[in-house]
């Protein structure tokens, strides 16, 4: 079982944590997103998702309706304030 596999299970059981600020939320934006299969499931039920993540090659692998794909550093985004109701970063570290 690869590593994105046993991800791709969790993914549902992540969600359930911050579920009272995604659930209220029209735009929500995945720093980090990696592959989007987070982003997958936060656009279920047509949500629009923000995924974005410093690695191109990544972002290409996400091709769902309702997520746009930046590729960008997470340290320099240019979101508008107020433009999203939630940001989420749950596989980020801090180094």
């Amino acid at each position: 079982m690869g590593r994105l596999h046993v991800y791709e299970k969790r993914a549902g059981k992540y969600v359930s944590y911050f579920k009272h600020y995604v659930n209220s939320a029209t735009i929500v934006v995945e720093v980090g997103c990696g592959v989007g299969v987070l982003s997958k499931v936060l656009a279920y039920g047509k949500r629009p998702v923000i995924a974005i993540d410093i690695e191109r090659k990544l972002l290409k692998e996400i091709k769902k309706p309702y997520i746009e794909r930046i590729c960008a550093d997470a340290h320099n985004l240019s979101l508008k304030e107020g433009s999203v109701d939630c940001v989420l970063s749950p596989t980020s570290r801090v180094s």
